[in-house]
Protein backbone atom coordinates (compact mmCIF):
# COMPACT_ATOMS: atom_id res chain seq x y z
CA UNK A 1 0.00 0.00 0.00
CA UNK A 2 1.30 3.46 -0.31
CA UNK A 3 2.30 5.92 1.78
CA UNK A 4 -0.56 8.77 0.79
CA UNK A 5 0.29 12.20 0.62
CA UNK A 6 -2.10 14.77 3.35
CA UNK A 7 -3.80 15.53 -0.06
CA UNK A 8 -4.03 12.38 -0.93
CA UNK A 9 -5.56 11.77 2.35
CA UNK A 10 -8.12 13.74 2.27
CA UNK A 11 -9.42 13.03 -1.40
CA UNK A 12 -9.70 9.39 0.27
CA UNK A 13 -11.40 10.54 3.18
CA UNK A 14 -14.36 12.06 1.13
CA UNK A 15 -14.76 9.30 -1.01
CA UNK A 16 -12.80 10.07 -3.65
CA UNK A 17 -11.68 7.33 -6.33
CA UNK A 18 -8.24 6.68 -7.33
CA UNK A 19 -7.64 9.06 -10.27
CA UNK A 20 -5.43 6.17 -11.42
CA UNK A 21 -5.14 2.68 -10.07
CA UNK A 22 -3.34 -0.05 -12.05
CA UNK A 23 -3.30 -3.64 -11.02
CA UNK A 24 -1.27 -6.49 -12.35
CA UNK A 25 0.21 -4.90 -15.09
CA UNK A 26 2.18 -6.87 -17.80
CA UNK A 27 3.69 -5.69 -20.76
CA UNK A 28 5.84 -7.33 -23.71
CA UNK A 29 7.03 -6.35 -26.80
CA UNK A 30 8.28 -9.05 -29.58
CA UNK A 31 8.12 -11.54 -26.49
CA UNK A 32 10.26 -9.78 -24.41
CA UNK A 33 8.34 -8.67 -21.09
CA UNK A 34 8.82 -4.82 -21.26
CA UNK A 35 6.60 -4.57 -17.48
CA UNK A 36 6.09 -7.28 -14.79
CA UNK A 37 2.97 -7.25 -12.63
CA UNK A 38 3.26 -3.63 -11.34
CA UNK A 39 0.54 -1.93 -9.19
CA UNK A 40 0.16 1.90 -9.02
CA UNK A 41 -2.34 3.91 -7.12
CA UNK A 42 -2.16 7.79 -7.41
CA UNK A 43 -4.60 9.18 -5.31
CA UNK A 44 -7.22 12.16 -7.00
CA UNK A 45 -4.76 15.40 -5.96
CA UNK A 46 -1.81 13.82 -6.14
CA UNK A 47 1.68 15.34 -8.05
CA UNK A 48 3.88 12.10 -8.92
CA UNK A 49 7.07 11.33 -10.36
CA UNK A 50 8.01 8.29 -12.20
CA UNK A 51 11.53 7.62 -12.14
CA UNK A 52 14.11 4.81 -13.03
CA UNK A 53 16.76 3.76 -15.47
CA UNK A 54 16.64 4.14 -19.44
CA UNK A 55 14.64 0.84 -20.87
CA UNK A 56 12.78 0.66 -17.98
CA UNK A 57 9.37 0.44 -19.20
CA UNK A 58 8.59 3.97 -17.93
CA UNK A 59 6.77 5.53 -21.26
CA UNK A 60 5.31 2.09 -21.81
CA UNK A 61 3.77 2.36 -18.62
CA UNK A 62 1.75 5.53 -19.41
CA UNK A 63 1.02 4.10 -22.89
CA UNK A 64 -0.13 1.16 -21.39
CA UNK A 65 -2.15 2.98 -19.08
CA UNK A 66 -3.87 4.84 -22.17
CA UNK A 67 -4.32 1.50 -24.35
CA UNK A 68 -1.91 3.29 -26.80
CA UNK A 69 0.06 -0.28 -26.65
CA UNK A 70 -1.17 -3.70 -26.21
CA UNK A 71 -0.73 -5.38 -22.22
CA UNK A 72 -0.90 -8.88 -22.03
CA UNK A 73 -2.34 -8.69 -18.65
CA UNK A 74 -3.54 -5.94 -16.43
CA UNK A 75 -6.90 -3.50 -14.83
CA UNK A 76 -7.04 0.02 -15.16
CA UNK A 77 -9.06 2.12 -13.81
CA UNK A 78 -9.52 6.04 -13.92
CA UNK A 79 -11.60 7.79 -11.15
CA UNK A 80 -13.06 4.02 -10.67
CA UNK A 81 -13.99 3.11 -13.77
CA UNK A 82 -12.16 1.48 -17.45
CA UNK A 83 -10.72 4.36 -19.34
CA UNK A 84 -12.89 4.53 -21.75
CA UNK A 85 -15.49 5.86 -19.23
CA UNK A 86 -13.46 8.21 -18.22
CA UNK A 87 -11.22 9.27 -21.42
CA UNK A 88 -12.38 12.99 -21.33
CA UNK A 89 -10.61 13.80 -17.74
CA UNK A 90 -7.14 12.28 -18.90
CA UNK A 91 -5.01 14.19 -20.87
CA UNK A 92 -1.48 12.97 -22.40
CA UNK A 93 1.80 14.75 -23.30
CA UNK A 94 3.87 11.90 -25.07
CA UNK A 95 7.59 13.11 -25.60
CA UNK A 96 8.61 15.50 -27.92
CA UNK A 97 10.92 13.89 -30.43
CA UNK A 98 8.48 11.36 -31.10
CA UNK A 99 6.70 13.92 -32.69
CA UNK A 100 6.21 15.54 -36.29
CA UNK A 101 7.48 19.24 -36.38
CA UNK A 102 7.57 20.17 -39.64
CA UNK A 103 3.57 20.13 -39.98
CA UNK A 104 2.44 23.60 -41.42
CA UNK A 105 0.27 24.85 -38.40
CA UNK A 106 0.76 27.48 -35.81
CA UNK A 107 1.12 27.06 -32.15
CA UNK A 108 -2.65 28.39 -31.32
CA UNK A 109 -3.48 25.78 -33.84
CA UNK A 110 -1.92 23.21 -31.61
CA UNK A 111 -3.33 24.35 -28.87
CA UNK A 112 -6.81 24.30 -30.41
CA UNK A 113 -6.62 20.36 -30.98
CA UNK A 114 -6.86 20.05 -27.59
CA UNK A 115 -10.30 21.45 -27.68
CA UNK A 116 -11.51 19.06 -30.28
CA UNK A 117 -13.81 16.90 -27.82
CA UNK A 118 -15.83 19.88 -27.01
CA UNK A 119 -15.45 21.38 -30.82
CA UNK A 120 -16.12 18.09 -32.56
CA UNK A 121 -14.28 16.47 -35.08
CA UNK A 122 -14.28 18.00 -38.88
CA UNK A 123 -16.53 21.03 -37.28
CA UNK A 124 -14.67 24.53 -37.34
CA UNK A 125 -12.46 25.58 -35.01
CA UNK A 126 -13.93 29.32 -34.36
CA UNK A 127 -12.94 32.74 -32.61
CA UNK A 128 -13.90 31.76 -28.37
CA UNK A 129 -12.20 28.41 -29.01
CA UNK A 130 -9.32 30.39 -30.40
CA UNK A 131 -9.66 32.92 -27.28
CA UNK A 132 -9.22 29.73 -25.15
CA UNK A 133 -6.33 28.32 -27.06
CA UNK A 134 -4.73 31.78 -26.61
CA UNK A 135 -5.44 31.86 -22.50
CA UNK A 136 -3.81 28.52 -22.43
CA UNK A 137 -0.94 29.55 -24.28
CA UNK A 138 -1.00 32.61 -22.30
CA UNK A 139 -0.69 30.64 -19.06
CA UNK A 140 2.34 28.90 -20.26
CA UNK A 141 4.28 31.89 -20.94
CA UNK A 142 3.77 31.77 -25.20
CA UNK A 143 1.01 34.19 -25.81
CA UNK A 144 3.24 36.19 -27.91
CA UNK A 145 4.36 33.30 -30.24
CA UNK A 146 0.42 32.43 -30.80
CA UNK A 147 0.75 32.82 -34.66
CA UNK A 148 4.42 31.07 -35.00
CA UNK A 149 4.75 28.26 -36.99
CA UNK A 150 6.06 25.08 -34.66
CA UNK A 151 8.86 24.47 -36.78
CA UNK A 152 10.40 27.53 -35.53
CA UNK A 153 9.47 26.75 -31.94
CA UNK A 154 12.69 26.17 -29.21
CA UNK A 155 12.86 22.79 -27.86
CA UNK A 156 11.69 24.33 -24.56
CA UNK A 157 8.75 26.29 -26.39
CA UNK A 158 7.47 23.35 -27.90
CA UNK A 159 7.29 21.55 -24.84
CA UNK A 160 5.54 24.88 -23.51
CA UNK A 161 3.21 24.23 -26.40
CA UNK A 162 2.24 20.38 -26.04
CA UNK A 163 1.40 21.40 -22.13
CA UNK A 164 -0.78 23.92 -23.21
CA UNK A 165 -2.81 22.06 -25.25
CA UNK A 166 -3.07 18.93 -22.54
CA UNK A 167 -4.27 22.38 -20.47
CA UNK A 168 -7.32 22.87 -23.05
CA UNK A 169 -8.75 19.72 -22.17
CA UNK A 170 -9.51 20.62 -18.51
CA UNK A 171 -8.10 17.03 -17.67
CA UNK A 172 -8.31 15.76 -14.15
CA UNK A 173 -5.58 13.40 -14.71
CA UNK A 174 -2.56 14.78 -16.72
CA UNK A 175 -0.05 11.60 -18.09
CA UNK A 176 3.09 13.18 -19.03
CA UNK A 177 6.11 11.54 -20.70
CA UNK A 178 9.35 13.38 -19.88
CA UNK A 179 8.16 17.25 -20.13
CA UNK A 180 11.11 18.56 -18.72
CA UNK A 181 13.65 17.01 -20.99
CA UNK A 182 15.68 19.05 -23.11
CA UNK A 183 14.29 22.55 -22.25
CA UNK A 184 16.11 25.55 -20.77
CA UNK A 185 16.08 26.54 -17.03
CA UNK A 186 13.43 28.90 -17.04
CA UNK A 187 10.88 26.38 -19.08
CA UNK A 188 11.56 24.06 -16.09
CA UNK A 189 10.68 26.44 -13.46
CA UNK A 190 7.33 27.49 -15.09
CA UNK A 191 6.67 23.64 -15.89
CA UNK A 192 7.13 22.61 -12.69
CA UNK A 193 5.26 25.63 -10.88
CA UNK A 194 2.11 24.70 -12.74
CA UNK A 195 2.57 21.48 -12.36
CA UNK A 196 1.63 22.38 -8.23
CA UNK A 197 -1.00 24.49 -9.65
CA UNK A 198 -2.64 21.91 -11.14
CA UNK A 199 -2.70 19.58 -8.38
CA UNK A 200 -3.36 22.62 -5.67
CA UNK A 201 -6.74 22.87 -8.08
CA UNK A 202 -7.37 19.43 -7.42
CA UNK A 203 -5.68 17.54 -10.29
CA UNK A 204 -3.90 14.84 -10.89
CA UNK A 205 -0.58 15.28 -12.43
CA UNK A 206 1.65 11.55 -13.45
CA UNK A 207 5.26 12.63 -14.64
CA UNK A 208 7.96 10.49 -16.42
CA UNK A 209 11.30 12.21 -15.52
CA UNK A 210 14.92 11.51 -15.45
CA UNK A 211 16.59 13.99 -12.68
CA UNK A 212 16.35 12.66 -8.78
CA UNK A 213 16.91 15.74 -7.71
CA UNK A 214 14.14 17.60 -9.64
CA UNK A 215 11.44 14.80 -8.05
CA UNK A 216 13.13 14.69 -4.58
CA UNK A 217 12.32 18.39 -4.54
CA UNK A 218 9.20 19.00 -6.29
CA UNK A 219 7.06 16.48 -6.29
CA UNK A 220 5.44 14.44 -3.26
CA UNK A 221 5.15 10.82 -4.18
CA UNK A 222 7.64 8.97 -6.66
CA UNK A 223 7.21 5.34 -8.14
CA UNK A 224 10.80 3.58 -8.56
CA UNK A 225 10.42 1.82 -11.74
CA UNK A 226 12.47 -1.06 -13.81
CA UNK A 227 9.90 -3.55 -15.45
CA UNK A 228 8.59 -4.15 -11.69
CA UNK A 229 7.56 -1.30 -9.12
CA UNK A 230 10.55 -1.33 -6.90
CA UNK A 231 8.88 1.31 -4.36
CA UNK A 232 6.22 3.78 -4.21
CA UNK A 233 5.63 6.72 -1.59
CA UNK A 234 7.52 10.26 -0.87
CA UNK A 235 10.81 10.68 -2.09
CA UNK A 236 12.85 10.67 1.40
CA UNK A 237 11.37 7.12 1.88
CA UNK A 238 11.83 5.73 -2.03
CA UNK A 239 15.07 7.45 -3.01
CA UNK A 240 17.59 5.40 -0.80
CA UNK A 241 20.49 3.96 -1.88
CA UNK A 242 19.28 0.36 -1.56
CA UNK A 243 16.06 1.22 -3.63
CA UNK A 244 18.18 3.06 -5.90
CA UNK A 245 20.63 0.74 -6.46
CA UNK A 246 18.02 -2.12 -7.06
CA UNK A 247 16.59 -0.18 -9.38
CA UNK A 248 19.66 1.09 -11.58
CA UNK A 249 21.48 -1.77 -10.84
CA UNK A 250 24.72 -0.03 -9.27
CA UNK A 251 25.12 2.86 -6.89
CA UNK A 252 23.24 5.63 -7.03
CA UNK A 253 24.45 8.52 -4.65
CA UNK A 254 22.05 9.95 -2.28
CA UNK A 255 21.84 13.64 -1.26
CA UNK A 256 21.49 14.33 2.47
CA UNK A 257 18.14 15.12 2.19
CA UNK A 258 17.92 11.31 2.04
CA UNK A 259 20.04 10.67 5.18
CA UNK A 260 17.62 10.83 8.24
CA UNK A 261 15.19 8.43 6.85
CA UNK A 262 17.93 6.36 4.40
CA UNK A 263 16.59 3.18 6.73
CA UNK A 264 13.01 3.50 6.73
CA UNK A 265 11.57 0.60 4.22
CA UNK A 266 9.69 2.18 1.75
CA UNK A 267 5.63 1.15 0.44
CA UNK A 268 5.84 -1.07 -2.11
CA UNK A 269 3.60 -0.08 -4.86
Amino acid sequence: MSVLSSVSRAWAEAGEPPALEVRGLFVAYDDRTVLEGVDFRAEAGSLVGIVGPNGAGKSTFLKAVLDLVPRLSGAIRVFGRPLDKRAGLVAYVPQRASLEWDFPITAVEVVAMGLYRRIGWFRPVRKHHLRTALARLERVGLADLADRPVGELSGGQRQRLLLARALAQDARLYLLDEPLAGIDAASERLVLDLFAELRAGGATVVVVHHDLDTVADRFEEVLLLNRRAIAFGPPSRVLTAANLARAYGTPVPVRSWNDRESLAPASSA
